[in-house]
């Protein structure tokens, strides 16, 4: 499953912070669906998945196709200093500046 490698960071009740702009968030969904949004911004208010270009006009659904429909090798933005991938080049930018940074 998509999440299971997150696990570990990603825990529902613990404040999960956006490092692009500092906005928390009280679960990893609402975070990555607030990543999801940085990803689109400009973009005319649709989200294009990035695996099979299915078009959404909510994040939250894009986001939950993904974890239904799409699995870990899906995933094309790879982690330079460890083993995650994204599917989100913004959610890369986040793990990197909250997990790598020095």
């Amino acid at each position: 499953m998509v999440v299971n490698s997150l696990e570990h960071h990603l825990k529902e009740g613990i404040n999960h912070e956006c490092k692009l702009c500092n906005q928390m968030f009280d679960s990893p969904a609402k975070l990555l669906c607030h990543l999801i949004e940085h990803s689109f911004e400009g973009m005319g208010g649709t989200f294009k998945c990035p695996v099979c270009f299915t078009v959404f006009v909510q994040a939250n659904k894009l986001q939950q196709h993904i974890f239904a429909v799409h699995g870990q090798e899906d995933k094309i933005y790879d982690c330079s200093q460890c083993p995650q991938k994204f599917f989100f080049q913004t959610e890369l930018q986040n793990h990197m500046m909250s997990q790598h940074a020095q």
